[in-house]
């Protein structure tokens, strides 16, 4: 069941009765916001049996148990190779459905070689076929691609949607307490369900902030030596702290510019993660 984007489900499904589809979109919004599944209801509802009209099976823009002959849904793609395969794909005729559709999740990891495939693609594009990027920022894709194809906002969900995505059943937290703490992203409520390295970031982060000299020290050699098992927990640690410090991001500017830095070194190169975690 889809929650929130209701706006833009109408819209959609407007666009598909009036056959006003266009070839390419991009899916943009910050992380977690459901741009993902957004595109996978939309393949589904595309992917009509039969061939005879748009959402013959899916009319009420629902996810399918069945495979989708005529949807190829990427989620880490990112090289030549890939893009190959989706030429290939979009140039063959639908099987069952009135449209090919491609869907590329973290669409920012694509080269510049891959992106400019697309930009190719997207030039003169199959009649039959349609192109969905999702990327978190516009930036991280080349300008004559964004350019070629429509962009459609996702923003967060409101706290009345996002309990119907929170289950009281499924966490020993209270709804309001994960609400509270999903910042209207229904994917980072379900990872503070269903995933305890999420909160475990979460009370680093807290920890972080509020100790000092030796006692933060400590606690950074501790999520070193934590994180050699187990990576994405550095990963949610930096995205805990981001959030913690957009509180109040005027008052705390200068140390949030420090920890995007330091995140920002971890990630690109190969530096010695205490010394950067104590630099912050």
């Amino acid at each position: 069941m889809l929650i929130g984007h209701q706006y833009l489900v109408k819209d959609f499904k407007e666009l598909v009765k009036r056959g006003g589809l266009a070839h390419g979109y991009i899916f943009f919004g910050e992380p977690e916001v459901g741009k993902f599944y957004f595109a996978k209801h939309l393949a589904n509802f595309l992917s009509a049996e039969g061939g005879s009209s748009f959402g013959g099976e899916n009319k009420d823009f629902s996810l399918s148990a069945r495979p989708l002959q005529d949807a190829l849904i990427l989620e880490n793609a990112s090289g030549i190779d890939a893009m190959r395969k989706i030429k290939n794909f979009l140039w063959r005729k639908p099987v069952v459905s009135l449209k090919k559709i491609v869907v590329i999740n973290n669409a920012e990891n694509l080269t510049p070689e891959a992106q400019n495939a697309i930009l190719k693609i997207t030039e003169e594009p199959p009649e039959s076929s349609i192109l969905i990027l999702i990327v978190s920022r516009l930036d991280n894709l080349l300008p004559p691609l964004l350019s070629r194809l429509q962009k459609i906002y996702f923003g967060r969900l409101s706290d009345s949607e996002m309990e119907k995505v929170v289950d009281p059943e499924q966490s020993r937290r209270t709804t309001g307490e994960i609400i509270s703490a999903s910042y209207g992203r229904p994917g980072r409520a379900m990872r503070l369900i269903s995933y305890p390295i999420t909160k475990e970031a979460k009370d680093y982060a807290r920890n972080f902030l509020k100790m000092v000299d030796y006692q933060r020290s400590m606690l950074i050699k501790d999520l070193v030596e934590n994180q050699k098992d187990r990576p994405k927990l550095l990963d949610y640690f930096f995205e805990e702290l981001i959030l913690e410090l957009k509180n109040d991001i005027i008052g705390n500017a200068p140390l949030l510019k420090s920890v995007l830095n330091r995140f920002f070194l971890i990630k690109s190169y190969n530096v010695n993660k205490r010394i950067q975690l104590e630099a912050i």
